[in-house]
């Protein structure tokens, strides 16, 4: 999750963060240049929640930005994304997330797993 977002903030790493997104889940028509479009300066990184449960993970975060375009001097942005990683080939990466997620609490084994699988959280996250 840190080297994404680090990939984000520099910028020109596009071709890096579509390597670090899971093949089954990457949309055909994201390309390198329009993950290299540096639209907002990031200013902060803080991780809210990591789980992990086996080949799967979840990552709440939240990251402050600041719009770049010019006369945009309003209050950062705060990105709050719940997001979910699989390991592929023995390296983690990127599935999908969810923008401003409900609050977690641990769920129960046959409530609806908080990663938004579909799945209940005994067959997902709780394995």
């Amino acid at each position: 999750m840190r080297s994404r977002y680090t990939a984000f903030a520099l910028g020109g790493l596009g071709s890096y963060l579509i390597s670090t997104w899971d093949p089954s889940a990457l949309d055909p028509t994201l390309t390198s240049a329009s993950l290299d479009r540096r639209d907002h300066q990031w200013l902060g990184l803080e991780i809210v929640d990591a789980r992990t449960a086996g080949a799967r993970a979840t990552v709440e975060f939240k990251a402050r930005s600041r719009p770049r375009h010019a006369g945009s001097a309003g209050p950062d942005q705060i990105l709050h994304e719940r997001s979910r990683f699989r390991r592929h080939r023995g390296d983690w990466r990127y599935v999908d997330g969810i923008i401003d997620p409900p609050p977690v609490d641990s769920p129960s084994r046959n409530a609806p797993c908080p990663c938004g699988s579909g799945k209940k959280a005994k067959r997902c996250c709780l394995r």
